[in-house]
């Protein structure tokens, strides 16, 4: 299992990642969810703007901190526990009035997705609201990813964290 140090230093890298893809992302490999995010989205004159409504990042060490939440004021009632926050139809119902559409975003972090030189690599990516629904940040899946969109194949519990000596 990856180092702490180890896996702060692919977020940068996973971001890069997630939005550029790499050649072995279509595989389904084990990692953990690292990220979860919904915005809404506005396309006015031909200009496309996010709002974001909730985040939450993972603190890499489940027993060091909770997840870093970050939560639009406008939307807080709608999430009676922020970090681990879940979709009900009513809510992607209000979220679809409010904006043009919906974009729910899940992370994964994976060995297997390592660039070459890095111990590990990240895909956060675009999903469905079932997807989003079915993991929080900490949980072990196995998923894949094309670069652009991302698929929970298994949900496998909670991620354990190993120390590098």
């Amino acid at each position: 299992m990856p180092s702490r140090r180890t896996v702060l230093g692919a977020v940068g890298v996973g971001l890069a990642s997630g939005v550029a893809g790499c050649l072995s992302g279509s595989q389904r490999v084990s990692g953990y969810i690292q990220y979860k995010s919904i915005a809404g989205v506005i396309e006015r004159s031909n200009r496309r703007r996010e709002e974001s409504i909730i985040s939450v990042d993972a603190s890499y060490e489940p027993s060091e901190s909770p997840p870093d939440v970050s939560l639009d004021d406008e939307w807080a009632d709608y999430f009676p526990a922020p970090r681990m926050p879940v979709v009900p139809e009513s809510l992607d119902a209000d979220l679809r009035n409010e904006f043009d559409s919906v974009r729910y975003v899940v992370g994964v972090t994976s060995p297997e997705w390592a660039d070459e030189g890095e111990s590990v690599g990240s895909f956060n990516v675009a999903t469905s609201r079932e997807n989003f629904n079915r993991v929080q940040v900490h949980t072990e899946v196995t998923a894949s990813s094309d670069g652009t969109y991302l698929t929970i194949h298994s949900v496998d519990g909670l991620w354990e964290f190993g120390s590098e000596d």
